[in-house]
């Protein structure tokens, strides 16, 4: 089902032509639900921030922001869209500068600013190929062109490149984990949840497009998701900075996404609909839910930094004794984003797993070797997803506080602003309704699944993709209720007090102080450790040995390999090219006149001939 609506516009080759169909019908919910809840929660959350300075173009900036995204998933002209696609850049830059007292802030925004429109000029020479080859701007129109092999081709490598850098694709993610921790925390959110997700809507925009991709770009696209999302998550596990490791996480997701829309080109191509459509739908579910989840996992990140003034992790600790609605909360999110049953984040994940193992049966050699190496990764993802967030969660709010945090000694009021704990908690609500009743979004992203397949009708019923997935549901919300109901009777046989409640066994220490628990980076050392040759692993400091070791300090770190392997050394190039040039130019005057004379003849005698 489409609507399409037009109004008159008189900017060359454009249209002010708006249309929704079953893919930005999707992606429009995800924008609506995050951008209202990071709204809702940064006027709790930015009401200290007024105390020094204005939040007039903060806020102007923000709801230009919102209004572009839904241009750009709506545009149905390529001006248009180009036109919503610089607006939001823009936009991102502003929100992302709040703080631009800091040099880092401001590096940080610049950087994103040059990563944007590199994607950008990829992104107009994609149009431009496009344009010639349909002789019209319509989306329309050149969704009905027939491109040929090469053609197609090379539209679809210049839409990973500028559209994979808003996307966070590994390597082209390099000003993701920089602007995300720079942004104030509803920004942060909206960054990782749906700005993003505008370069993976424009990829399926161009699948949607081009019917006939070449059978090398479904693997492309699904060797990319692979490498992004196992490199993203060793990454995040790395890192010691909340926010920064939650950045890291989105590359992640990003990567599980692409692997299904990888998994619907292959499909398509193969003319394997139903795989197609699964595939299709996994990744558009996924798109929806990744924006619950690490929008409301921001969220609560950005409350502990208000009330620690802290995003260190190692410097946390014990704060579930202190916020424990943030910690609930926050759970919610780490169970959804580790993909564990009765969470939203589960139920995408297994229609991609889902998917992948059709296509072992399905597919040629060559898609059976891929699917293979892509159920393989998924599970890898999870599980160091889990690992990573079982750091965070149990460095940040379980065991003692390993430092003196003067802000929760001395912080007025609780801990969450009303309008705070409403946004976290409708995103959380959302995680948890999805992850238990599936079947309403279920409907909406098969849809958009047979959109992209360019099928004519419902390839897949809802019930059919479903129907695996109910016994586990039911099966864990009768373990959920089962605890729950113990523990209740506990309660009401027992009474509150009747059990005493002591230390931990300290092994006969006789106080447990908080440098004898896990850091963040000695959780992570054995992870970390076994992948060190492909990560940028540095470990700074002395070795603790001998049976009276002297004091030492050890920290551990880890650097992206894509900056500083490949972009420093680029931008060092450049820079010393740039001196170069600059070093030989002449510096008269007249002889740069001089040389626009000459040129003037040249042309006058060129024109004349």
């Amino acid at each position: 089902m489409e609507t399409i609506f037009r109004l008159p516009w008189q900017v060359p080759y454009g249209e002010f032509s708006l249309k929704l169909d079953p893919l930005s019908i999707i992606f429009l919910f995800a924008i609506i639900i995050l951008a209202g809840c990071s709204g809702i929660y940064g006027v709790g959350y930015m009401r200290r921030e007024q105390e020094h300075k204005s939040l007039a173009a903060h806020t102007f900036f923000y709801l230009l922001l919102a209004v572009s995204f839904v241009m750009l998933v709506t545009a149905n002209n390529v001006i248009l869209f180009l036109g919503a696609w610089e607006l939001m850049s823009i936009c991102q830059f502003f929100l992302i500068v709040f703080h631009d007292e800091k040099s880092s802030v401001r590096k940080a925004g610049f950087l994103y600013l040059i990563a944007t429109h590199c994607g950008t000029f990829c992104l107009f020479l994609m149009f431009f190929l496009m344009s010639a080859a349909a002789g019209s701007m319509d989306f329309e129109v050149i969704a009905r062109t027939t491109f040929s092999p090469v053609a197609a081709g090379t539209i679809f490598v210049l839409a990973l490149l500028g559209f994979g850098v808003k996307a966070g694709f590994l390597p082209l993610h390099i000003w993701l984990p920089h602007a995300h921790p720079a942004a104030p925390t509803h920004v942060s959110a909206l960054l990782s949840g749906i700005a993003i997700k505008t370069g993976i809507y424009g990829i399926c925009r161009v699948i949607w497009m081009i019917a006939g991709l070449p059978v090398w770009s479904g693997y492309v696209l699904l060797g990319i998701g692979i490498v992004s999302g196992l490199m993203g998550v060793l990454y995040a596990l790395g890192q010691h900075e909340l926010k920064k490791l939650l950045a890291y996480h989105s590359i992640e997701n990003i990567g599980i996404i692409a692997v299904g829309l990888g998994l619907g080109v292959l499909g398509r191509v193969y003319q394997v609909p139903v795989i197609a459509v699964i595939g299709f739908a996994g990744a558009l579910l996924h798109v929806v839910n990744h924006a619950l989840f690490k929008g409301l996992l921001f969220l609560g990140a950005g409350a502990v930094i208000q009330r620690t003034h802290t995003g260190e992790i190692d410097l946390l600790g014990g704060l579930a004794r202190t916020m424990p609605r943030t910690a609930f909360l926050f759970l919610i999110g780490a169970l959804s984003i580790c993909g564990l049953p009765l969470f939203n984040g589960f139920i995408s994940e297994f229609f991609i797993y889902y998917g992948l193992f059709q296509g072992l049966l399905n597919f040629s050699v060559y898609g059976i070797v891929a699917c293979a190496a892509g159920i393989m990764a998924l599970a890898l993802m999870g599980v160091l997803a889990l690992a990573c967030f079982t750091k965070v969660y149990g460095t940040v709010f379980l065991g003692r506080a390993r430092s003196v945090v003067p802000a929760l000694e001395n912080s007025a009021g609780g801990e969450l602003s009303p309008a705070m704990f409403f946004a976290m908690a409708v995103l959380a609500g959302l995680c948890v309704g999805i992850g238990l009743v599936p079947s309403g979004i279920a409907s909406t992203v098969f849809s958009g699944g047979a959109y992209l397949t360019r099928a004519g009708s419902m390839i897949i019923s809802r019930e059919i993709a479903l129907a695996p997935l109910e016994p586990i549901i039911k099966g864990g919300f009768g373990l959920l209720v089962l605890i729950l109901v113990l523990a209740g009777l506990r309660r009401l046989i027992l009474g509150p007090g009747a059990m005493p409640v002591g230390e931990t066994w300290q092994c006969g220490f006789s106080q447990c102080l908080p440098r004898f628990q896990y850091t963040s980076s000695s959780f992570a050392l054995p992870i970390i450790g076994f992948f060190k040759h492909i990560m940028l692993y540095h470990r700074h400091g002395g070795q603790v040995s001998g049976v009276v070791p002297a004091k030492a300090h050890v920290s551990s770190s880890v650097h992206d390999a894509s900056e500083e392997k490949l972009f420093r050394p680029l931008l060092g190039t450049m820079i010393n090219l740039a001196e170069k040039i600059d070093n030989s130019r002449i510096r008269h005057t007249q002889m740069y006149l001089l040389y626009i004379f000459v040129f003037l003849i040249f042309l006058l005698m060129w024109k004349m001939r």
